[in-house]
């Protein structure tokens, strides 16, 4: 047993995830020893994960820096000379090789433009025709109708439903039709390079990070130490003058304050039964209005890079019929979902190793498959799409995500659903603190989904960890 397990201790942070990691290392660095760090899983880090992966690495979780400007992973591993200097994951779908179902590339000269058109319509800029109660779907919608034309060289309809695809895979929502507009508006972009990849040792890094591992003037954090893991929180009590605690094993835990850094889609899942008292009106509304949805990725390593070289990947696009079909021959197998697998991209740091993209139920569906199940699906959908064109070997390795269905997130990352447009505020509200009888702060939340401009990303994760431990600090440091 932990040697802190059943103590009482001035605070409790619930959840190992970057935003209870910055609300500890900010504690620590502040002199603010009394607390501990319980975490469901056997490992730190939520929803970043990185695993090696026969050469190299992979990101299960969290893969680019979102921005340069005001971007504190940035900000934290640029001092140390650990991002990547290129500036290409954008190009890298954009310059992919787009095939149709029926195995044929597509050649046309407007696909590019094409592209370039869809990747504008998300962009900053511009917000005049923006619309309260406006869908993502309905924008795209709105802003290509006169721009993109049909051809029977570039099938307007298929491009349309793969840049649906890879909207959601951006956004987190399981249909574009779900995510508002405004999201546009309300999300706030860091200036510079969108999506820049780290130089080798991946998004982990950013752990070692804060815990001051990289600098040789300050003294390692230890924050393992604080943590105790395996505690899956079942109830949270924050009635009268402390809190306590109840885990799944039947410990407990008191406190004077808790700090609870749950992703949304856990408090979607149990926020009626977590916690006792129920959680005022307005934060039961922010949680039902917030948005959130699955975005998994499934990587296969082979055992030599068998695609052209300056291949950047390859972006299925398929036909109704031939979707329609292909679901008709394999419904006892269960391979509906291969048909929303939207692309396979060469995968950074890792060798001779494809990443598909897959989300919304589709993921889903895919999490409760064997990975055996899954190889043989992919390997059929690989040569479906290129086995004209390559000789593809069997992967020596087979992995996948499943933020879906693992009951310590149930999702990926938080989205502006249209009921966030409709109600607003809902970030801002989930974040507000509760207090006991006295006016003390007895309940804080913290995680990307509390953040009101930086949702969704790890670096809002963590400046919403800052943000409670200042509250914190507040309360108990005179």
């Amino acid at each position: 047993m932990h040697k802190m397990a059943q103590s009482y201790n001035t605070v409790i942070i619930i959840g190992a995830g970057v935003s209870g990691i910055a609300a500890a290392t900010k504690l620590l660095k502040n002199n603010f020893n009394n607390f501990i760090i319980l975490e469901a899983e056997n490992r730190i880090g939520g929803r970043i994960q990185t695993l090696p992966f026969g050469d190299g690495h992979i990101e299960l979780g969290a893969q680019w820096i979102h921005g340069e400007e005001g971007n504190v992973v940035f900000q934290m591993a640029s001092a140390q000379n650990l991002v990547s200097d290129k500036r290409e994951t954008i190009q890298q779908f954009i310059n992919s090789t787009f095939v149709t179902s029926s195995g044929s590339e597509i050649k046309s000269n407007h696909l590019r433009d094409y592209l370039k058109v869809a990747y504008s319509v998300f962009d900053d800029s511009p917000k005049d025709d923006l619309e309260r109660f406006m869908s993502l779907g309905e924008l795209f919608q709105k802003r290509v109708e006169n721009v993109l034309v049909d051809t029977e060289e570039l099938p307007l309809k298929q491009f349309i439903n793969w840049c649906q695809h890879y909207q959601n895979s951006y956004n987190g929502s399981d249909s574009w039709f779900e995510a508002s507009a405004i999201n546009i508006d309300t999300y706030k972009s860091c200036p510079g390079y969108p999506a820049i990849s780290w130089k080798s040792k991946g998004y982990s890094t950013v752990i070692d990070l804060m815990q001051e591992k990289f600098n040789d003037e300050v003294e390692d954090l230890h924050i393992k130490d604080k943590v105790i893991f395996g505690k899956e929180v079942v109830k949270i009590y924050w009635s009268g003058d402390q809190a306590e605690v109840l885990c799944a094993d039947n410990s407990r835990f008191k406190a004077q304050c808790i700090l609870t850094t749950m992703s949304l889609g856990v408090l979607k899942n149990v926020c009626n039964e977590l916690f006792e008292p129920e959680l005022p009106e307005y934060k039961l509304k922010a949680i039902q209005n917030l948005g959130i949805g699955t975005v998994d990725k499934l990587f296969l390593k082979f055992p030599y890079s068998w695609w052209s070289e300056n291949t950047t990947g390859f972006s299925f696009l398929w036909s109704d019929d031939d979707r329609e079909k292909f679901i008709k021959e394999n419904k006892r197998r269960g391979w509906d979902y291969l048909c929303d697998v939207f692309g396979f991209y060469i995968c950074d740091n890792c060798p001779d190793t494809l990443l598909g993209w897959i989300v919304g139920p589709a993921a889903r569906n895919m999490e409760r498959k064997s990975l055996d199940e899954i190889k043989i699906g992919l390997m059929y959908l690989l040569n479906k799409f290129l086995g004209d064109t390559y000789t593809i070997p069997f992967p020596d390795l087979v992995t996948r995500s499943q933020w879906g269905s693992n009951s310590h997130f149930y999702g990926s990352y938080s989205f502006h659903s249209m009921n966030t447009d409709k109600e607003g505020k809902a970030n801002s509200e989930l974040a507000k603190p509760l207090i006991n009888s006295d006016g003390k702060n007895i309940l804080l939340f913290g995680g990307e989904a509390t953040h009101s401009s930086y949702f969704s990303t790890v670096h809002g994760a963590i400046e919403t960890g800052w943000r409670e431990a200042d509250r914190i600090l507040e309360q108990f440091i005179e």
